[in-house]
Parts: C-alpha cells; structure tokens; sequence
C-alpha cells in the first residue's frame, strides 16, 4: 500500500490582524536577532497580514471537508512564525484531532520541508506506524525586522492542507532530491518512482516559479507553472487547486522546484491510482 490524496486545501486568506506583540514576544524576538546583528522593529509588521501559524493551520482546516483524525499529522514551513513562537503548533493541532496522532514540525528545509514531511510521511507508512496522515504546509510572511527574501518578494500568507490515505484518486509514488550540480532538469527528467513504459503524452510536470523555466523539460499544455507569491507554499498550492481537473487528462503528475536560497531541487510523483498498479506496492525514492 502506498499513500494516497484524499484531500487537498489551498488557502489564502485575506484577512489581517493588527500588529501587536506581547512583552515576552518582544523579548524571545530580540534575544533571537541580537547574536545576528539585528533589531526587532516592529514597524516592518505594521503593513502585514500578522497572521500566525495557527491562524493559517485554523483557515485551511476549515476550508476542507471532514478530514478524520491521523495516524500522522506533520506541520511543515520554510519561513519562521515570530508572532507565536511559544505555540507548539504540531501538539495542539494533534489535541484538536483527538490526540491520537503522532506530532512533529518539519522546519530548517527551505522549499523542501513539504517533500522531506511526504518523505518521512511515507517511511513510517513502510514501518507499519500509521495508515493516515495529514501535512500542512505553512507561509506566514510578516516579520518585527527585515526580511528582504519575504518582503521584496511580495510573499503572501498561504497554507496547503494534504490529507493522505489509502482512499484518494492520486499516489506518491515517489520522491527525490538533487544539489545544485544536478539540477531539476534530471530529477524531471527520469521522475521518481514512475511506471515502467509510461508515456510522456501521460504525465503533467508542475513547477514552482522558483525554478529555472529553461530547465524543466518540454513546455506546453503539458507544463504547468506556479506563480510567484509564495516560497515552500507554490508548487503545492496549485497541486491542491487542481489535482481534481488534472486527473481528467493525466496519468502522473511530477511536482517540482528549486530552492533558491541552495539550489537544491526536488520532486514528487503521483500517479493516478487506476494505473498505480504496475509501479509496485511502495513509492520509488532517490536521493
């Protein structure tokens, strides 16, 4: 048995909050940044959503339909939450769905933090610890001091719910990773994990706006690509907007960027579960 999407949230709220911080956050904040050389300043925040993880994690669950409880529930982010730092988000989202769930956070990955969560997602489905996980994916763009990366990149708030199962219409089939010496243009190439004889003409290759445009294989229909806005967030919004419209003409969808504070580059495919039987029990996986 190999994971599966049952369901899938893009959510991108509107909404702000005012820009307050508490004492002990002013604190924790200014303690953080002193050793880099760097001042809490909280007029940098005054113009932001000031949104919190938890605010984010809250939206996306109640967009989605009834996802029951997990086996596994990972919180995965490449951008910190300076708002809330003393909520340990991964323990109370797993109190919310019952406490039944093991809980951690996947941080200090850049754009790869969802794959590396779909990694350790799928080896302890392997282990025979859990047969249901959910991964959120997190992007809070407000922050008390500069951040040019965010703020001249015009990054938006965003979370991405993926609820996996056994149930859903799209696999992971596999997963892999490159350094800036391969490239994503290989690991697109010969995509983790995919069927033996599967035609191109089947498959959809969806990058992030991170990626180079000239190096991910054949352009056309049969490439899709997000739009700037988001960082760890891109990729796995568009996935969630439109896996549902995508299985209508493909067979397998490869998502895929490059980070590009590393260059390090990584894909997942999926394929329909229909035509996942030939490509074995258990997701490929390179590295």
């Amino acid at each position: 048995m190999a994971l599966s999407l049952e369901t899938a949230v893009a959510h991108v709220p509107r909404a702000t909050r005012s820009c307050h911080f508490e004492p002990d956050i002013v604190e924790f904040n200014e303690t953080v940044l002193a050793p880099h050389g760097m001042r809490f300043d909280p007029s940098y925040a005054a113009g932001g959503g000031n949104l919190t993880f938890l605010d984010l994690a809250e939206g996306a669950l109640r967009a989605a339909p009834r996802v029951p409880a997990p086996d596994l529930l990972i919180v995965a982010y490449a951008l910190p939450d300076p708002h809330a730092p003393e909520k340990t988000l991964a323990a109370h989202l797993g109190h919310v769905f019952g406490g039944r769930s093991i809980s951690f956070a996947v941080s200090e990955q850049g754009l790869g933090a969802p794959f590396t969560a779909l990694r350790i997602a799928d080896a302890y489905l392997g282990s025979g610890r859990c047969h249901s996980a959910a991964v959120l994916i997190l992007e809070q763009t407000t922050f008390p001091y500069p951040e040019p990366f965010v703020q001249d990149g015009d990054l938006v708030d965003s979370a991405v719910l993926l609820g996996l199962g056994s149930g859903g219409g799209w696999q992971l089939a596999g997963l892999a990773s490159a350094g800036p010496h391969a490239g994503l243009a290989a690991l697109l190439d010969e995509p983790p994990g995919l069927p033996g004889g599967r035609d191109a003409g089947d498959r959809l290759t969806v990058t992030g706006s991170w990626a180079d445009p000239s190096g991910t294989g054949p352009a056309g229909p049969k490439a899709h690509r997000a739009p700037p806005g988001s960082y760890c967030t891109g990729v796995w919004l568009e996935f969630a907007r439109h896996h549902a419209e995508w299985a209508g003409n493909y067979r397998t969808i490869v998502v895929g960027d490059t980070d590009p504070r590393t260059g390090t580059s990584h894909v997942a495919t999926f394929v329909r579960r229909e035509t996942a039987a030939g490509s074995g029990d258990r997701p490929g996986e390179r590295r």
